[in-house]
């Protein structure tokens, strides 16, 4: 039992160690020398040094190419590649106050996971991306990029939470490229596509609306109307041209007429080649007559 406490003990130790470890690091020279003293860094990563005092000091690391001279609120940063424990120095200060120790730990690999609840959404609907950083660390910094398709991009920062772990509700309304960085990598590329919101109504005895949704004008494509085959499945009955409304581009309608019998099942589709290169194709809902 004593060992399995000192082993969680000198466990807890060291990841306490790892949490401590920054990307970069910063010392304040005041008058009675550098605060803190000792600063740890991954390989790679700069520590800078900030002169708060009223009179010029130096920094000499040694063992490296890292030599600053800092007039009073001046300041200056070095980058350290090799891992191993640095002292620095004022060579210009009297006594041994202004020295401290630069600790260089090995880099870590990072890697960030990026997904999604759904990778095929209809126009309006919500997808939820999702991923965790590899050091499973909360308070870190995230950016998604979302690209659509014709579109500038966009980007949002998040921050990790438990485990690493992060989220973000997006709603894409054409074709979009996602990716996520976290520091100097990058996930792999997600892409969620998009179908065009159609819906189909009945309006009259025989008369039935088509409504299609999208962000982009789909008037003057051909929408099908199918119906239901018991045995068979979906089949077509015939084409028509979508119309606009007034004021808006982003919706398509036309109003078209159907004999069939009643408790027949129609509904609407669209294909890929109707809905254009940023759209999937898509159907209505179905209406029995």
């Amino acid at each position: 039992m004593k060992k399995l406490v000192t082993a969680l003990a000198a466990l807890a130790a060291l990841l306490a160690t790892s949490a401590a470890i920054a990307e970069t690091a910063g010392v304040e020279i005041t008058k009675t020398g550098p605060s803190p003293k000792t600063v740890t860094v991954e390989a790679g990563n700069p520590v800078s040094w900030k002169n708060s005092d009223t009179v010029q000091h130096s920094v000499v690391v040694d063992r490296t190419t890292c030599n600053l001279a800092l007039q009073p609120q001046q300041s200056s940063s070095c980058t350290f590649a090799t891992p191993g424990t640095f002292t620095y120095s004022d060579p210009a200060a009297k006594g041994n106050t202004f020295d401290g120790t630069v600790t260089v730990t090995p880099a870590v690999q990072r890697s960030v996971t990026l997904a999604a609840n759904r990778n095929v959404a209809i126009f309006g609907d919500s997808v939820t991306l999702s991923g965790a950083t590899s050091t499973k660390t909360a308070g870190e910094t995230v950016t998604v990029y979302v690209r659509p398709a014709g579109e500038p991009v966009s980007r949002v920062d998040l921050t990790t939470t438990t485990n690493g772990a992060w989220s973000l509700r997006v709603q894409p309304r054409v074709r979009t490229e996602y990716q996520v960085q976290y520091g100097a990598v990058s996930s792999g590329k997600l892409v969620v596509a998009v179908r065009p919101r159609i819906t189909f109504q009945k309006v009259g005895a025989d008369r039935f609306l088509i409504v299609v949704l999208s962000n982009k004008a789909l008037a003057g494509a051909t929408v099908q109307l199918t119906r239901y085959v018991r045995g068979t499945g979906w089949v077509p009955m015939g084409e028509t041209q979508l119309g606009t409304i007034a004021r808006t581009d982003s919706i398509a309608v036309k109003t078209v007429t159907s004999l069939v019998p009643r408790g027949t099942k129609l509904r609407a589709v669209m294909s890929d080649d109707q809905t254009g290169p940023d759209y999937i194709d898509g159907h209505s809902n179905f209406v029995v007559k």
